[in-house]
């Protein structure tokens, strides 16, 4: 591995692989120039060639050079680094060339003999061209960089939510790194790794800035001055008090709110007790954190409501790893969170999100027409337990009741193999308990047992997104019994008339 030059970059990955192709993502204003002209600069730096085929001009690329303190003026006059500018009509002509080989072909005898140890080409998107096999351009590019023999940095503009390009399939093959630069706040920055065929990768992004004088280098907490001249709030002096619902803090979530928080971490008080005083619970917090997982979702519905009447209008916000299902988001959003974050939804999109909720007022908790009433799992001596049919046909009835009732699926499953119909009893029974196990009898899954069957109400789940319970089921009951089970699954709204005939045969019972 060599210095890539990209301070974030050699932190993320130790460097870049020497002759071989790295590409840059990023949309307008990343900063993928700014790291193209610092990977040049460690070869010029080393006394080697370097060269950067760019669309920009060469004022342009001169004075960034000057703000991000890069001499690019020496090696231009002394021949260490050449510049090749795309000409307007450049694509045009290129798409409609017979053969993209004899274009790079050119680009090679205008490098000379002399071939750079480093080349930048920023950005790529014309070599990509637009007629023919939609990879012909890239493998025309890939070929020509393999022969040349030099470390390579290309960039590519695209936005965060946008898919790759197909015709870039060739030379992200052949690329040893993708990286992603992202807008974040103020000017701050960050930079993932997208794909390497490196090990032991970290997966969570770097922050970076770009500063006068001193270029890309990573934030260490204390920004530059914006560069529009107002004043930049400094968040990172403002201090979170983070609650964790599982048994360790989730060390991502944490890692992002450290970025520009001040953390303090601190298990969630018990069901019905309160945060300690003033003195020692929320004096000096300017927000709360709940880090919940999908399991845990109880937990933090009776700890919103409680910090929700103690909390003295703190801005009060919910983290997971992944989306909470919708209903539970609507659910904790009643209860009295300000916003709900999950750390897949992007970093910059995470912590925009909460430094918005962060500068609003705490809202108070409301009570909206279209809540649902939530049926939970009835338990004996602490032991969650299965439902009689009436029992849950009764609620399914309570369910569709309302005007506008909550999104589900109901799903039955019976032991299939003809030996186990001989004890169908205590199958059942345990049946039914691997299913409670299973469902997410906490936030508002039902299970009875029907007959010969057992049911389950899986509470705001899509038809689709059932399948994943019911692997899981088949599975742990393969693993248990070795037998088989016969699945039947009704989604409402469309399986309303099933799911009603299901609940007069239970009334009728």
């Amino acid at each position: 591995m060599i210095r890539s030059g990209i301070s974030p970059l050699d932190e993320r990955l130790g460097g870049a692989a020497p002759g071989r192709i790295h590409i840059l993502l990023g949309s307008l204003g990343t900063g993928k120039t700014a790291a193209c002209l610092h990977f040049l600069d460690v070869a010029l730096k080393a006394g080697e060639r370097a060269a950067m085929v760019t669309a920009d001009r060469g004022s342009d690329l001169k004075s960034l050079a000057r703000y991000l303190g890069i001499d690019v003026e020496t090696p231009l006059r002394d021949g260490l680094l050449q510049l090749v500018m795309f000409r307007p009509e450049f694509s045009r002509r290129y798409a409609h060339s017979p053969s993209p080989e004899s274009v790079f072909a050119n680009l090679q005898k205008m490098l000379g003999a002399n071939p750079p140890s480093r080349i930048a080409i920023d950005p790529l998107d014309p070599f990509l061209g637009e007629g023919g096999p939609v990879t012909a351009g890239g493998s025309a590019l890939t070929g020509f960089l393999e022969s040349l023999g030099a470390t390579s940095l290309l960039t590519h503009s695209v936005d965060p939510a946008d898919k790759l390009d197909r015709r870039l399939d060739t030379v992200i093959g052949r690329a040893a790194a993708i990286v992603r630069l992202e807008r974040g706040h103020a000017n701050v920055n960050y930079l993932g790794v997208v794909r390497a065929r490196f090990p032991d990768v970290p997966s969570a992004p770097v922050a970076f800035q770009i500063r006068r004088g001193a270029g890309i280098e990573r934030y260490q907490g204390v920004r530059s001055p914006d560069p529009r001249g107002n004043a930049v709030s400094s968040s990172e002096s403002r201090k979170l008090l983070v609650l964790h619902t599982s048994s360790a803090p989730p060390g991502d979530i944490v890692a992002l709110l450290r970025r520009d928080y001040d953390v303090s971490l601190r298990p969630a008080p018990a069901t019905g007790a309160w945060l300690e005083g003033p003195a020692e619970g929320l004096s000096g917090v300017d927000g709360i954190v709940i880090a919940v997982t999908h399991d845990s979702v109880h937990t933090a519905l009776s700890l919103v409501a409680r910090l929700e009447e103690q909390s003295q209008l703190l801005p009060i916000i919910v983290a997971a790893r992944f989306n909470l299902r919708s209903f539970d988001r609507a659910r904790l959003l009643r209860m009295g969170s300000d916003e709900i974050l999950a750390t897949d939804m992007g970093t910059p999109e995470f912590l925009q999100r909460l430094a918005a909720a962060m500068s609003r007022p705490h809202v108070t908790r409301v009570h909206p027409r279209y809540s649902d009433t939530l049926i939970l799992q009835p338990e004996t001596a602490g032991s969650l337990k299965p439902m009689t049919q009436v029992e849950f046909a009764a609620a399914l009835a309570s369910h569709v009741a309302h005007d506008h009732p909550t999104q589900y699926t109901v799903v039955t499953l019976a032991p299939e193999a003809p030996a186990e119909r001989g004890s169908s009893a205590s199958l059942l029974g345990e049946l039914a308990d691997q299913v409670i196990r299973s469902s997410r009898a906490r936030t508002g899954d039902l299970t009875a047992i029907i007959e010969e069957r057992v049911a389950v109400y899986l509470h705001g789940t899509r038809q689709d997104d059932a399948s994943v319970f019911v692997d899981r089921v088949r599975s742990s009951w393969k693993s248990r019994r070795g037998g088989s089970l016969k699945v039947e699954s009704t989604p409402y709204p469309s399986g309303e008339p099933t799911v009603k005939a299901g609940m007069e045969a239970g009334r009728q019972s």
